[in-house]
């Protein structure tokens, strides 16, 4: 009859299970309390606060530099979308009222090959 040598991590796996259970039991009974719950929402909201407190800060950094700030990019962006889409527009109802047909895009190969290179 032959018997397996003991198996030395095995009184690890055991350490650690049984202090990982009694860190979760810990840390459900420190999450239902009220003070956890006060300190979570203040550090929300410093965290917060000091996120409006770079922004602004950033935007006075910008507005010295004399460049615009991320909503005004943004804000520009989208205008720039718009008429660009108006363009879109106009050019496609003068196409079609002068009988002109819109040009083809072309259609991507269905081969797995890659594109040939150019130039």
């Amino acid at each position: 009859m032959t018997t397996s040598p003991p198996d030395p991590g095995a009184f690890f796996r055991e350490m650690l299970g049984q202090w990982e259970k009694m860190a979760n039991q810990f840390g459900g009974q420190v999450m239902k309390s009220g003070e956890f719950s006060r300190a979570m929402q203040g550090a929300n909201a410093a965290t917060m606060n000091a996120q409006n407190a770079v922004h602004q800060a950033m935007d006075r950094a910008l507005a010295a530099a004399n460049m615009p700030s991320r909503s005004e990019v943004e804000d520009l962006s989208a205008r720039l979308r718009g008429i660009e889409d108006s363009v879109a527009r106009i050019e496609a109802l003068l196409m079609a009222q002068a009988g002109i047909k819109p040009p083809e895009r072309p259609k991507p190969s269905r081969n797995r090959k890659p594109p040939a290179k150019t130039g």
